[in-house]
């Protein structure tokens, strides 16, 4: 999502956490390894998007892939996007795969690393989905950038009339209004604040009641299956996709 160099540093801590796992647990850190890159390595504000709507800033060969698995092929998947469109993904042997896996804000602790994707400005900016990272990706996408739209937006008809942004970073502090008195300014009864910090400065982060909380956990490419929701990220300048996340249970990959 933002920086090659946050991408090697994640692949590193991933490489010394693997150590002393069975050659099965290898693997599949080692497809979420080439996650971590690809993630790393296309931000916002220059990466096309094929839900519907085009990211702002100059066109890469990145590309984001939100939408229902149509087809499993053996070297590819065919995504049916949240706008109607029928698209075909390379699959290939450096391709990574993750599980994403229902959670909630009563699992988060301050000093996790989580990615949002937020709407406003100012601030304060509101979450529209929140994804906790495991501690072998710490640093993915670290920053606060343009976004396009959030998969959990997309899948409900791709509204994309508000900013939008991406806030990966470590949790500092977070406080919650549970109660019904609330002060101007501190958010309405049961939302929750974030302040997340990053390189070069930190973002507080409003996390409604309600918003999307999910994980990543490393799987396999024989879980893909037809009916399985995505969210992929592919590049044309390799022969495969570099990271396909699938929705397990029906979850929808909100980013």
């Amino acid at each position: 999502m933002a920086h090659d160099g946050a991408g090697h540093l994640g692949a590193d801590i991933l490489l010394r956490a693997i150590q002393g796992c069975d050659t099965m647990t290898m693997k599949s850190f080692a497809l979420l390894g080439s996650a971590i890159v690809a993630l790393g390595g296309c931000s916002g504000p220059s990466s096309n998007e094929a839900n519907g709507t085009a990211a702002s800033g100059p066109a890469t060969t990145a590309t984001r892939v939100r939408g229902v698995v149509q087809s499993v092929g053996p070297n590819a998947l065919a995504v049916q996007t949240y706008d109607g469109r029928a698209v075909s993904v390379p699959l290939d042997t450096k391709t990574g795969f993750a599980w994403v896996v229902g959670s909630s804000l009563a699992t988060l602790k301050d000093g996790d690393f989580i990615g949002t994707a937020t709407t406003g400005a100012g601030d304060t900016v509101r979450a529209v989905e929140l994804v906790i990272f495991p501690e072998s990706m710490r640093g993915t996408g670290e920053g606060h950038y343009d976004w396009d739209v959030p998969g959990v937006v997309a899948a409900a008809g791709g509204d994309a009339s508000g900013s939008s942004a991406m806030t990966n970073g470590t949790v500092e502090q977070q406080s919650a209004m549970t109660n019904g008195t609330v002060t101007e300014g501190a958010g309405k009864s049961g939302e929750t604040t974030l302040t997340v910090s990053y390189k070069g400065g930190k973002t507080k982060v409003l996390v409604p009641a309600g918003t999307p909380v999910v994980r990543f956990e490393p799987t396999q490419r024989s879980v893909l299956a037809k009916g399985q929701k995505v969210f992929v990220v592919t590049d044309a300048s390799a022969p495969g996709a570099k990271f396909v996340a699938i929705g397990k249970d029906g979850i929808t990959p909100p980013m």
